[in-house]
């Protein structure tokens, strides 16, 4: 009898080892839907996406519904209200993170202008991203903002032609 011949895929998975998440890869049939469920379940560190071949990270964006919407806010803060601001934003950040229609939330600060910062937000859907401005978390920024302290603000909404999680 000949010998069993086995397709070979990459899988990554991630396991905690003492508080500290790894990264592993190795071969199986099953990588795509392990690499699914991770990403749904939140368990895929963003950086480990990059591990996963890009085969898969394309075949993920091609199965949603619609293409993920981008939102780019520019604010510049009052040099006084800096720190509140940071605080706000640190709740924002984390818990619109741990949201499941968001797909990336980044805060960056501006290298070249004093007080400004940029908001790099990628949702699912429109629906997604309504969902956002109900949640407890969203409240810490609309909080902030009501309260003045931000100079002036851009918003820029796109859609993502060519995107990977």
């Amino acid at each position: 009898m000949p010998p069993a011949r086995h397709r070979r895929d990459r899988q990554t998975s991630v396991s905690k080892t003492n508080a500290v998440r790894c990264i592993t890869t190795r071969t199986t049939t099953q990588a795509p839907m392990l690499l699914k469920n991770l990403v749904r379940t939140g368990t895929l560190l963003a950086g480990a996406r990059a591990f996963a071949p890009l085969a898969v990270q394309r075949r993920a964006f091609t199965k949603m519904s619609a293409a993920p919407i981008g939102v780019m806010v520019t604010v510049e803060i009052e040099e006084s209200r800096v720190p509140a601001f940071l605080e706000a934003l640190k709740v924002d950040a984390a818990g619109s993170r741990e949201e499941e229609g968001c797909l990336r939330f980044d805060l960056l600060k501006d290298s070249e202008q004093a007080n400004t910062w940029h908001f790099y937000e990628i949702y699912k859907d429109n629906d997604a991203m309504a969902v956002h401005k109900t949640l407890p978390h969203y409240k810490a920024w609309a909080d902030f903002k009501a309260g003045g302290g931000v100079v002036s603000q851009k918003v820029a909404k796109f859609t993502a032609d060519d995107f990977t999680a």
